[in-house]
């Protein structure tokens, strides 16, 4: 996504300064052959500037004479400007993002020398940048962060959009889409401030391509249908080629033919009008090349198929051989000549799985595995289609995962928009009866203050206690509808999904294919492990006693932490309510101590004290600043664990300290 996004900007920029002025050069260079130290540094300066920006030429021999003579003078602010213009060009001109962290460690060191905080901010950007493209996403993710608290200080709204959208095309990488959308919306908002029309669009694309890859398709045309309205104000046809094929690829998708053909004919058309028809043509040729051939439309297919051969045998790059044998498999094979189908096919997957495009890695499996179906190798056919539903099952199961991500982050953003605005009617009314109050105070005098003082007191108080009440309740709300969410899609997968699948197991043992019956008892095994994991069937079938005892077995069994637990039969004793609160609240513990305590050994106490039962968790581990934690906006799990508490009007007792273990105490009132 992100090297779309810097293609299209430097096609931009390109088409903006299609002139060189060459007169202009010569008379820099012949500045700098005249001068001296730090005159001759600021014609050289003003050089790589307008070379870099205004021209096509290969900056970087003098990028690399500026900064050492920069260097030498000891002038950092310009030898750290120049690195980020160098550091600029190896990333996204060159794709040598590993040559432009080596030169940026060379001058590291430099670095604190520099105050500007305009400068650093361009610095941290490319940084992220290189760090982005040899996919070390974490550290982008955090040096774009830098980048967003220097923009901020220096007022760079711009600088502060694309660190916000590069950030949100990084986290989109590595999975956290709901993120991913929150910051790309984030940054149409601060290029909106800025009036940079150009990047609105860009993060509008890379939203809708987000939401495409993710099979939100409504989403996705929404987002689309902004973006191909602006970009056809200011006429820029690159977008609307990327616009229009991002269309083509959701009609793909969702088997709607004829739209598909006439959204590529409509990027063909802003190809035309871009000035890179060159860049663009071979892609979209091969499109409507398959296109016409999944329709039967050879003829049609044909003629952009040789428009294709003519470009590939001038530049046959990989991204461009992908794209030709991908249009003849599908040629031949609707024509029904499949040795010549078969063959294509083979060499698009080879080029496909050089590449880091899972989905066309899949679709070219399912592709050669029809190949072979048609032509009766069942065995070939059965390879490659298990090759392509493995794919299918990962890519489907990060799809599901993200549109749960996706919608929990918009109901919760719904509840605090609402809470907000309710919020806000409050505070006017407030203000509404204060000021007829204060005119009271006007002709009351002196003896209604004190009365006034103690009616706003203990409005405040009542005010803030209900405040604090709708919190609570909000949050037990949502932990209840997550509750009730997760045990109606368990109850789907075992009653739907997992029946199926025990049918085919029982029928794959009747067959005797040993590969399909593995397969299907494998998936069937994951069935009930991620059912399990969204609602413990234990509870209802055996009860919380034997539940707690199984979960504590597993961690057990599955950790380096020795655990000792002595658990009374307490199913009598509780509510199913309490009981599901009590088995959360033990597991979320158990969590948190594998990941983050490194403790050696816990023990797990269950037992009744009265009319109390008390469930006591201790390990050896580090510790933690507990009110630290608590205050942290990010620590969702602690806050979970007391909001649990409260739902079943239990009262929750931690003691920790750093390096000195955590023990944790739930008692329950029966």
């Amino acid at each position: 996504m992100k090297q779309l996004l810097l293609s299209l900007f430097c096609l931009f920029v390109f088409s903006m300064y299609a002139q060189e002025n060459e007169q202009h050069i010569i008379e820099l260079k012949q500045k700098i052959n005249s001068s001296e130290k730090g005159e001759k540094l600021r014609w050289m300066d003003s050089l790589t500037d307008y070379i870099f920006y205004s021209t096509q030429r290969n900056p970087d021999s003098i990028l690399q004479a500026t900064i050492s003579y920069a260097i030498q003078l000891d002038s950092m602010h310009i030898a750290i400007d120049q690195l980020s213009n160098r550091m600029d060009y190896l990333n996204n001109t060159m794709g040598n993002p590993e040559d432009a962290l080596v030169a940026y460690e060379k001058i590291r060191p430099k670095i604190s020398e520099v105050k500007d905080e305009t400068i650093l901010t361009r610095l941290y950007l490319n940084i992220g940048d290189s760090h982005f493209f040899t996919k070390e996403y974490e550290k982008a993710i955090a040096y774009y962060d830098t980048t967003i608290a220097f923009a901020k200080k220096a007022n760079k709204q711009r600088l502060l959009g694309l660190a916000t959208m590069y950030k949100a095309g990084t986290q989109s990488q590595i999975g956290d889409f709901a993120k991913s959308s929150q910051g790309l919306q984030e940054s149409i908002k601060l290029f909106k401030k800025s009036k940079d029309t150009f990047n609105i669009i860009s993060a509008n694309n890379s939203l809708s391509i987000l939401y495409s890859q993710n099979g939100f398709y409504k989403e996705a045309a929404q987002v689309r249908k902004e973006g191909i309205a602006l970009a056809k104000n200011i006429n820029s046809n690159a977008h609307l080629v990327t616009f229009y094929m991002n269309a083509a690829t959701d009609d793909n998708k969702q088997n709607r033919p004829k739209e598909r053909i006439q959204n590529l004919l409509l990027a063909k058309e802003a190809s035309d009008n871009s000035g890179h028809d060159a860049f663009y043509n071979p892609i979209l040729y091969s499109h409507l090349s398959i296109a016409y051939s999944e329709t039967d439309s050879l003829e049609l297919a044909r003629k952009y198929l040789s428009k294709l051969e003519k470009l590939t045998i001038q530049d046959s790059e990989h991204h461009r051989l992908g794209g030709y044998y991908s249009a003849l498999k599908h040629f031949w094979f609707a024509k029904k000549e499949y040795p010549k189908a078969l063959q294509y096919a083979k060499e698009h997957l080879a080029v496909t799985k050089k590449s880091s495009d899972y989905e066309g890695i899949m679709n070219a499996e399912k592709f050669l595995a029809a190949i072979y179906d048609v032509t009766n190798n069942e065995a070939e056919a059965y390879k490659h289609f298990k090759a392509y539903e493995a794919i299918k099952d990962s890519i489907s199961n990060v799809q599901k995962v993200n549109a749960l991500s996706y919608y929990q982050t918009l109901y919760e953003t719904e509840k605090r928009d609402a809470k907000i605005e309710m919020q806000q009617s409050d505070i006017a009314l407030l203000d509404a009866e204060n000021r007829l109050k204060n005119q009271w105070l006007l002709f009351g005098g002196l003896g209604m203050l004190g009365l006034f003082g103690a009616v706003v007191l203990t409005r405040s108080r009542f005010a803030a206690k209900k405040r604090q009440k709708l919190q609570e309740r909000f949050s037990q709300d949502l932990i209840k509808a997550q509750e009730d969410e997760r045990t109606r899609v368990a109850r789907e997968l075992h009653d739907s999904v997992g029946q199926k699948l025990m049918l085919l197991t029982k029928k794959t043992k009747t067959i005797g294919d040993r590969d399909m019956e593995s397969l299907a008892g494998t998936t069937l095994e994951e069935l009930r492990s991620i059912s399990r994991g969204l609602h413990p069937a234990t509870l209802e079938k055996l009860g919380v006693t034997k539940a707690i005892e199984t979960m504590i077995n597993e961690v057990d069994a599955n950790t380096n932490i020795f655990f000792t637990n002595e658990i009374e039969n307490i199913d009598s004793d509780l509510t199913p309510d309490q009981a599901l609160h009590l088995y959360r609240i033990i597991q979320e513990v158990l969590n948190n101590m594998v990941k983050h305590a490194q403790a050696k050994a816990a023990s797990v106490q269950i037992s009744k004290k009265g009319k109390v039962i008390e469930a006591l968790i201790k390990d050896n581990g580090d510790g933690f600043e507990y009110n630290e934690q608590l205050n942290n906006s990010e620590s969702l799990g602690m806050k979970t664990l007391l909001e649990r508490a409260k739902i079943i009007h239990s009262k929750l007792s931690i003691e920790t300290a750093h390096l000195k273990g955590t023990s944790i105490l739930l008692q329950i009132p029966t």
